[in-house]
């Protein structure tokens, strides 16, 4: 092989190579966009699972409230 071919050679790899990092990037930035997407999601979720948490409590707060009120603790019926 000749110091041409071998360049020539190299110069294809290099080449192949670069395009295959390219998609390698790609497929990377897609599955950050994605990433970030479901991180999104998933932080929703937990701000409204918070703020249904925290009005199933108050409802709670209220019903017993009222039980206790209703009933004087179970002393009274």
């Amino acid at each position: 092989m000749t110091i041409d071919e071998r360049f020539e050679r190299i110069e294809t790899d290099l080449a192949g190579t670069t395009v295959i990092l390219r998609k390698v990037a790609e497929i990377q930035q897609r599955q950050a966009e994605s990433l970030s997407q479901i991180t999104e999601s998933i932080a929703r979720y937990i701000d409204q699972s918070d703020v249904r948490m925290k009005r199933l409590e108050e409802n709670l707060d209220g019903l017993i409230r009222a039980i206790t009120a209703e009933h004087g603790n179970g002393k009274k019926h």
